[in-house]
């Protein structure tokens, strides 16, 4: 059950999709595959563009 490397939307929903098919509670899978998204995403060289893609991932805040 390898996860895919990746930030995208997509590699994310596939790494959601192979973590439920393992029996993963649907929360859990969520919190894996994100987690696996900021890894890849802290990989990116740009610092700018780093920032703009973990603000993607941490999503907008409730008020």
């Amino acid at each position: 059950m390898p996860l895919k490397q990746g930030y995208s939307e997509e590699t994310i929903k596939q790494n959601i999709r192979e973590l439920i098919r393992s029996n993963y509670p649907q929360n859990q899978a969520v919190a894996i595959a994100y987690s696996q998204a900021r890894k890849s995403a802290k990989k990116v060289k740009d610092p700018h563009r780093r920032a703009a893609i973990m603000r993607k991932l941490r999503g907008k805040k409730k008020k």
